[in-house]
């Protein structure tokens, strides 16, 4: 389903709850956008908070289990809360569907943590971090990481689930930066192309009115940089535990300059 339009079947037949408690049609954001534009076969999403890639993936998740054949989507999050969270998410995609084409998708499994279509035999499973083996016995061909650099075992969950990923498989590991951390370490090997992922890095500003940022700013003060970054380094730079000082670090990054060879 690589050439599907799913910014089209989100508008047609989908739904979200909006920030005014409202059900509206589910039309896509520009960052939301501009990813399905960049995406690539294996993509880590490094974002600002609140932006809309869990919701999204969720949605390409179930667009899946409607339509693909022995489909098998493997969504992890960072603990159960969230697990929960995003499959109910999912349920509600699901009933949006099912309204807007006036039909039932017959459910062999319905549970807190599985769907399964009897129909096509799709399953959507979700799983949490604190299982460092999940995904390890099954073939995924859609993997999602929700909040991945929130992983307590990020490498070792990576060594389990990414073998399960077939060539045609598709993986998308999201978060908000924490730090110099694992995490930290596949972002800064993608960008040196060092492995396979295609780095995709969506600022603050690009989601947020430059006016709510000011108020926001104010709010948070240095914690600012950390939920709304503009660039992948102050990102990291500015969240999480680092070992030497942040903002010194910062401010040998902003003031390093290059070498001049002759």
């Amino acid at each position: 389903m690589g050439s599907f339009n799913y910014q089209k079947f989100c508008a047609d037949h989908l739904t979200v709850i909006n920030k005014q408690a409202e059900r509206v049609p589910f039309v896509l954001n520009g960052v939301q956008e501009r990813f399905l534009r960049e995406r690539g076969r294996l993509n880590l999403i490094l974002k600002a908070r609140q932006q809309g890639f869990s919701t999204l993936l969720v949605a390409m998740a179930v667009i899946r289990f409607l339509f693909q054949e022995n489909f098998y989507a493997m969504i992890i999050a960072n603990d159960a809360d969230n697990a929960i969270g995003l499959l109910d998410r999912a349920k509600f995609f699901l009933k949006s569907a099912e309204e807007s084409y006036g039909a039932k998708v017959p459910l062999k499994y319905n549970s807190r943590y599985e769907l399964h279509n009897s129909e096509n035999n799709a399953t959507i499973l979700i799983g949490t971090a604190q299982n460092v083996d999940v995904g390890r016995s099954k073939t995924i061909h859609f993997l999602h990481a929700s909040e991945a650099a929130f992983f307590r075992d990020l490498d070792r969950i990576l060594s389990s689930a990414l073998q399960a990923v077939p060539e045609t498989g598709e993986v998308y590991l999201e978060s908000t930066a924490n730090g110099f951390n694992e995490y930290k370490k596949l972002w800064d090997a993608a960008v040196l192309k060092e492995n396979n992922f295609t780095p995709l890095f969506f600022p603050a500003s690009a989601f947020y009115e430059s006016e709510y940022l000011e108020i926001k700013k104010k709010e948070l003060g240095r914690y600012f940089p950390q939920e709304y970054p503009e660039t992948s380094e102050e990102a990291f730079l500015t969240s999480g535990d680092t070992y030497f000082d942040k903002e010194a670090l910062e401010y040998y990054l902003k003031n390093v300059k290059e070498v001049q060879h002759d």
